[in-house]
């Protein structure tokens, strides 16, 4: 597999500029990013994490979207706040939260569903993707540690 940056702003990221070409050769490989909504809702720069950049952020999955295999350059841990989303690990291992605080391990060609309440930490560099299955959409809050400038996402080609 392959890494490849997409756009410096984040792979779900709904408001954008880029050139025509740019946005062309983007779409043809990742159609999904101008349905999938990406809203910073805070963030900050820690004092105790330097060229770090620490965001909170809601996502909102439409219907039937599948979200290609990508890693995040830092970690991220999310939430499901509404919806069910599929959720699969390629490589690397993710560490799932469940409603009642039980906790899971989840690896490489482990699938899982994440329910309302349910939590999902995912370290940098970890490959994976989600899928939303259902005619509802699926609402994520997540939190991201990050360096600034990076993308926030990084999309890999199989």
């Amino acid at each position: 597999m392959k890494p490849y940056h997409f756009l410096s702003s984040l792979l779900f990221c709904s408001c954008f500029s880029v050139s025509p070409a740019a946005l062309a050769e983007s779409e043809s490989k990742n159609q999904y990013t101008q349905t999938v909504t990406r809203t910073v809702l805070a963030e900050g720069l820690p004092e105790a994490a330097p060229n770090q950049i620490l965001e909170l952020v809601r996502y909102e999955i439409p219907p039937f979207a599948t979200l290609p295999p990508h890693i995040h350059p830092g970690l991220q841990i999310a939430r499901v706040e509404f919806g069910l989303l599929t959720y699969a690990v390629i490589e690397g291992t993710a560490l799932i939260t469940r409603t009642d605080g039980t906790k899971e391990t989840l690896t490489a060609g482990q699938k899982t569903l994440l329910k309302p309440g349910d939590a999902v930490t995912e370290s940098e560099g970890m490959v994976h993707f989600g899928q939303n299955e259902t005619p509802d959409p699926v609402i994520l809050l997540a939190t991201s540690l990050l360096t600034v400038g990076e993308p926030k996402a990084i999309l890999i080609e199989e």
